[in-house]
Order: structure tokens, then C-alpha cells, then sequence
């Protein structure tokens, strides 16, 4: 049976920032960790990084944070 191992992954950021992120994050039902999870999951499926100056996906089309979890949580089925 594999064992999933886990990792410390340490990075550098501005302070409030990552308060911003962690407030964010538990509004939405989340750890930063769980944040940073997903957001390295993606990278690795997707084999990269969007980066734009244009929004690809508006979160005006959300009316509250109700919907923006759900959206996420749906997007999270995938892994």
C-alpha cells in the first residue's frame, strides 16, 4: 500500500500579503494550504502558468462568496 508522504514547502512573502490570503482563504472555507495546494496541482496538470494583464474569469459574474466556493469546490472535482 503507497503511503502518501507529505512535504514543508518554505517560501518568502510579504507579511500583508499573506494575511490577505489567509483572511480570504478562510472566508472561503480554506487553509492558505489548501489554497497553495490547488494552485500546485493546477500547475502541474496543466503543464504551466496563466499569466495576463486581462482577467480571464470575472468574479462579478458571482453574485456572493456562496458561489464562489461552489465554483471552486466544483473545479476541485477534478483532482
Amino acid at each position: 500500500m503507497d503511503t502518501i508522504k507529505n512535504t514543508t514547502i518554505l517560501i518568502k512573502t510579504k507579511k500583508d500579503l499573506k494575511l490577505k490570503a489567509q483572511k480570504l482563504a478562510k472566508e472561503l472555507g480554506f487553509s492558505l494550504a489548501n489554497i497553495i495546494n490547488a494552485s500546485l496541482r493546477q500547475f502541474t496538470i496543466n503543464q504551466g502558468i496563466t499569466i495576463s494583464k486581462i482577467p480571464t474569469e470575472s468574479l462579478d459574474a458571482y453574485l456572493n462568496k456562496e458561489e464562489i466556493l461552489s465554483a471552486y469546490q466544483a473545479s476541485l472535482k477534478e483532482f
